[in-house]
C-alpha cells in the first residue's frame, strides 16, 4: 500500500458520498456490558478501536447436513444454462465434445512451480460442452492421481460438494485436492459429471492473487479430483484462533473485495461467499475458493446482469431477497461480503438466516438497523450499511463500494508488498505459541445478548 493511503481508523473526510447520510455518524455507541454475557466491544468517540471480544462472541463452522443448505448443485437445471454461457464466454471454437487438452492443458511441470493455463487463453480452445464420452479423463497422463501429483496428506476440509486433501510433490510443494462428493443416486451420471466439470470451468478460467489457481481435473474410476495450488488456512480460523487486529481484519477483506470484483468483471457471481471459503496463503493473501455454486449472469457485450434464482450459500451469510424469486446475484454475493465483515469484528453471525418470520434476531434489525452496526468500528458503519441493506435497490454496487473513501483508505496487502502500517498475526499453527483452544459454543448471534 502506498504512504499516501490513512491508516484505517483515521476519520472518514467529510467528502464522502451523499448516500452515505442516512446511517451517518450519528450512531449510538454501545453501552459497557452489565454482565458476563453482554457485548465487550467498545468504541471511543473519536478513533473506532475494538476491545478483543470474550469468548460469549465465538461461534462455529456449520455442521454440514445440520441446518444448511446444500449449497452446491442442488440446482441441476442451472447446470445447462451454465455450460451454454460458459461456451460463449470463454472459449472461440464450438465443438460438441469437452478436448482432453482443454482438461489437461491446466498442468504442472514436476521441473516448474509455475503453472500453465492454456484452456482460457489459447484461441483454439475447445467448448466446454457436456459429451459423456469425452469424460473418462482415462489417459497415461491423468491414469493415477497419486502418480502424477504425489503423496496424500491429511484432510484440511469437508464440506457439502466434497473433501479437500493435502497432497505433495516429489519436490515438496503442496497442493490441494478437492475429491467431489460420490454422485448422488437419484443423480443421473450426465448431470453428475455436469456439475463437476462446471466448476472446474469456472475455477481454470480465473487469474487473479485474490483468486485460488485451479490447475487440472482428474478423473480415477468413478471418483474426480480438482487440483489447486494450496492454502493452509481458511479466514474463519485465521478470525478465530489468532487476536486479529481491525487493521489487519480490514486489510482481508479488502482483499476480498478486490477478488469479488474481478469475478463481477469476469461476469461470474460466486453465489456461496463465506469464511470458510475464503483461505489465506502464507504470505497473508486471501483467495476466494469454491466455485461449486457460482454462475455466469452476464455475457461478453451484455449491458445488464441476468437475473439469478434459487436459494444459495450458507443461511447466515445469504441475502433476504434470495427467498423471493428471482435476484441480482452481483449485489446478493455484496450482502455475504458485508456479513463476512461483521462476522470478523464480532466474531459471531449477525442472525441464522435473513428471514423475519422465522429469526428474531434479522426482525429486530428490520425495526432498528443501528442495533447491530453500533457494535462494529464507527468509520466502516456507513459502508456496512449500505452493504446490508435488504432493499437490493438502494445497496451498493461493486463500482459505488470501490470509490467509497473508506474502502479505499484501507490499507492492504499484496503479493508482492506487504503493509507497513498494521501486522498480521501468526497463521493458526505458525506461532510457536498459538492462542489455547476456546471452549466450544453453539451457533448464535450477537441479537441475542443485547
Amino acid at each position: 500500500m502506498q504512504g499516501k493511503k490513512s491508516h484505517l481508523l483515521q476519520t472518514i473526510p467529510s467528502s464522502s458520498p451523499s448516500q452515505q447520510q442516512p446511517i451517518a455518524n450519528d450512531l449510538p455507541h454501545p453501552s459497557p456490558p452489565s454482565s458476563p454475557t453482554a457485548s465487550t466491544c467498545h468504541f471511543s468517540s473519536e478513533i473506532s478501536t475494538v476491545v478483543s471480544p470474550g469468548d460469549q462472541f465465538i461461534f462455529k463452522k456449520p455442521v454440514y447436513n445440520q441446518h444448511y443448505h446444500d449449497t452446491h448443485f442442488h440446482h441441476l437445471v442451472r447446470h445447462d444454462s451454465l455450460f451454454q454461457g460458459l461456451k460463449h464466454r470463454l472459449f472461440k471454437r464450438t465443438n460438441t465434445t469437452l478436448s482432453r487438452s482443454m482438461i489437461h492443458s491446466p498442468t504442472i511441470s514436476n521441473n516448474n512451480t509455475t503453472t500453465t493455463t492454456s484452456a482460457s487463453r489459447s484461441s483454439d480452445s475447445s467448448s466446454c460442452s457436456h459429451s459423456i464420452s469425452d469424460y473418462s479423463f482415462g489417459n497415461e497422463f491423468n491414469k493415477d492421481l497419486e502418480h502424477r501429483y504425489g503423496k496424500w496428506g491429511a484432510f484440511v476440509g469437508k464440506g457439502s460438494g466434497g473433501s479437500v486433501r493435502v497432497i505433495r510433490r516429489n519436490d515438496s510443494k503442496l497442493f490441494a485436492v478437492k475429491a467431489f462428493s460420490p454422485r448422488k443416486s437419484d443423480e443421473s451420471e450426465r448431470d453428475y459429471v455436469k456439475k463437476v466439470t462446471a466448476e472446474f470451468c469456472i475455477g481454470s478460467t480465473l487469474h487473479h492473487p485474490n483468486v485460488i489457481e485451479t490447475l487440472d481435473i482428474i478423473q480415477e474410476e468413478a471418483r474426480f479430483y480438482e487440483i489447486m495450488e494450496y492454502a493452509p488456512t481458511d479466514l474463519f480460523a485465521v478470525v478465530m484462533q489468532t487476536n486479529m487486529s481491525v487493521d489487519a481484519m480490514a486489510c482481508c477483506w479488502r482483499q476480498l473485495l478486490n477478488g469479488v470484483a474481478y469475478l463481477q468483471d469476469m461476469g461470474i457471481a460466486h453465489r456461496d461467499l463465506k469464511l470458510e471459503n475464503v483461505v489465506m496463503d502464507h504470505r497473508h493473501t486471501v483467495k476466494i475458493v469454491d466455485f461449486g455454486a457460482a454462475a455466469v449472469v452476464r455475457y461478453p457485450f451484455d449491458k445488464v446482469e441476468r437475473l439469478s434464482s434459487g436459494v444459495c450459500g450458507s443461511d447466515p451469510y445469504i441475502a433476504p431477497e434470495q427467498y423471493k424469486g428471482t435476484y441480482q446475484a452481483f449485489k446478493a454475493d455484496l450482502w455475504s461480503c458485508g456479513i463476512i465483515f461483521v462476522c470478523m469484528v464480532l466474531r459471531r453471525f449477525a442472525w441464522r438466516i435473513p428471514r423475519a418470520r422465522l429469526d428474531k434476531n434479522y426482525e429486530l434489525y428490520l425495526l432498528n438497523r443501528n442495533s447491530l452496526l453500533a457494535y462494529i468500528p464507527r468509520v466502516a458503519r456507513p459502508t456496512i450499511a449500505h452493504l446490508l441493506d435488504p432493499t437490493p435497490a438502494r445497496r451498493w454496487n461493486m463500482a459505488t463500494l470501490l470509490a467509497d473513501p473508506w474502502v479505499n483508505a484501507i490499507d492492504c496487502c499484496t503479493t508482492t508488498s506487504t503493509s507497513t502500517q498494521h501486522q498480521h498475526p501468526p497463521l493458526p499453527g505458525d506461532s510457536p505459541r498459538s492462542p489455547r483452544p476456546r471452549p466450544p459454543v453453539s451457533r448464535s448471534s450477537l441479537m441475542s445478548l443485547l
